[in-house]
């Protein structure tokens, strides 16, 4: 019996010591071909300069802004804009009743003809007089008096013309119109109520000259002068825009202690004053891992590099920061030193060889 059990197991034994060396074999054959050799540029993990920056609300204003009002007492009529509306330079906003100006100027041009002829009377009594008192015929307190009247007359003349002159320039103020290219943003009245100087009827904006106007607290305002760039961001525009200083008002606000600062912005369209914007302003530097925006990719919704080790690609989580010209800040996961793939990275997997076809020189 023992001698069958010997028979049996021996051969079983020498078939699993076989069984056992051809998967041995097999196993690394497998294993290196879920490995890949990948060119693909990598770089050392260097030391950046990034700006440090204090970032504040602000709100975009008009740089040019018109309160339209009347010169004259009247009744509003043909305030036919709308708010929103685009008007051009010249462009009528609205009309003051003139009845009561053309009678003005009515009384006016009946003074003045009045005064025409009172002139004409005493131009021809003074040249009566001119002419007989040459001759010893009148005395010169008589000739005296008349050359005084004709004086007056004259005077009167030139005083009726002003007053017509005058009544005529105030029918131009009865149509108001745009003082340049600009936006309606506010109606304060209908037509129909009685206008009054200093009274404003429309609201005037230009939105082709915008700025950013914010308040900053003392701390920012010492170290900002004029001619300083800030990035201006706001919602409705895709990409930030560069601000620059033009306005620092050195007296702060008594209730918030801040002070105001003004920034000129580009050209830009589809925003509106009053709009929300932030504003970044520079206030020093610091020092920071920085690494070329391509090497970081996305795996499952985890952001990674490769790192190189002995050739070898290894994939690293890291948490990033802010970017900037064409780099990103990481916070955590990388090491100074470290070699990292920069480009050709996304079918990388771990374990990958790397051939590095290029050595990319941060500082360069």
């Amino acid at each position: 019996m023992k001698q069958f059990y010997q028979a049996v197991t021996l051969p079983l034994l020498a078939s699993l010591a076989v069984l056992a060396g051809c998967s041995g074999e097999e196993a690394p054959q497998s294993k290196a071909e879920m490995h890949q050799t990948i060119e693909a540029p990598v770089t050392r993990v260097e030391l950046g300069t990034v700006p440090m920056r204090a970032v504040v609300p602000g709100t975009i204003v008009s740089d040019q802004k018109a309160q339209i009002s009347s010169r004259l007492i009247g009744y509003i009529k043909d305030l036919n804009v709308k708010v929103g509306q685009e008007v051009k330079r010249g462009e009528l906003l609205f009309s003051i009743d003139s009845s009561d100006i053309k009678s003005q100027i009515s009384q006016a041009n009946s003074g003045y003809q009045q005064a025409i002829a009172a002139l004409d009377d005493a131009k021809l009594d003074y040249d009566r007089f001119t002419k007989l008192f040459k001759e010893d015929s009148v005395s010169k307190q008589q000739y005296d008096k008349v050359k005084l009247q004709y004086s007056v007359a004259q005077e009167n003349l030139s005083a009726a013309k002003s007053a017509l002159d005058q009544a005529k320039s105030q029918l131009n103020y009865a149509n108001v119109r745009a003082p340049f290219d600009g936006v309606v943003v506010e109606k304060l009245a209908d037509a129909g109520a009685l206008a009054s100087p200093g009274q404003p009827i429309v609201v005037v904006e230009n939105l082709q000259s915008i700025s950013v106007q914010t308040e900053v607290a003392g701390e920012l305002f010492a170290v900002l002068r004029a001619g300083d760039e800030a990035i201006v961001t706001i919602d409705a525009q895709p990409e930030p825009l560069v601000g620059t200083i033009y306005t620092l008002v050195s007296a702060a606000n008594p209730k918030t202690r801040s002070h105001t600062v003004k920034l000129s912005l580009p050209a830009i369209s589809n925003v509106n004053t009053g709009t929300f914007a932030r504003v970044s302003f520079k206030r020093g530097e610091r020092q920071t891992i920085l690494v070329p925006q391509s090497a970081v990719i996305d795996r499952a919704g985890i952001e990674g590099v490769f790192v190189v080790r002995e050739g070898k690609a290894y994939f690293a989580m890291v948490r990033t920061g802010m970017e900037m010209d064409g780099k990103v800040e990481i916070q955590s996961g990388l090491e100074l030193g470290e070699m990292i793939v920069t480009d050709n990275n996304r079918s990388l997997l771990n374990g990958d060889t790397v051939k590095v076809i290029e050595s990319v020189d941060q500082g360069a």
